[in-house]
């Protein structure tokens, strides 16, 4: 019974530092491509979001007025979607302030109002929030029939 526990914790520790590894690779990559952004290394969620069974790197960026929401393809870490906001302003497209966290959940193929175009559910595949606790999140799921990630808000 040790013997196994052992190969358990060894498992669950090569798994961490490999998906620790996985996120500095990806990070690294978004710092190469878009030197001016700061990227929030704390923000860093993994969750498949491409819904192609591979685990997604999805972090925070930030400068001087924008907020950049960064993912990175499991299934092709040298492949990136990048979103970029504004802070501030009152429209529908821009943040109040920099979010510090993201939140992923089941894909739900609704919105508040109505079903979102391209979005089919699928196993394993998660929807992820952006929230900086002042205005409604940006809310972004997986458009089948655009093989792209998109975006709602309330």
């Amino acid at each position: 019974m040790k013997f196994f526990t052992i190969i358990f914790v060894m498992v669950a520790v090569t798994s961490a530092l490999s998906q620790v590894s996985g996120n500095e690779g990806a990070i690294s990559g978004l710092r190469k491509s878009y030197p001016s952004v700061e990227w929030d290394t704390r923000s860093t969620a993994v969750a498949d979001v491409t819904c192609d069974g591979k685990a997604d790197t999805i972090v925070l960026g930030s400068d001087k007025s924008r907020v950049v929401v960064g993912v990175v393809s499991g299934a092709r870490p040298n492949k990136a979607q990048v979103f970029s906001f504004p802070i501030g302003g009152n429209t529908q497209n821009a943040f109040c302030e920099v979010p510090t966290r993201i939140e992923t959940s089941p894909l739900d193929c609704s919105s508040s109002e109505s079903a979102l175009p391209g979005c089919r559910p699928i196993d394993g595949c998660r929807g992820f929030a952006v929230i900086d606790n002042q205005c409604d999140p940006f809310n972004f799921y997986w458009d089948s029939s655009r093989k792209s990630l998109a975006w709602w808000r309330n």
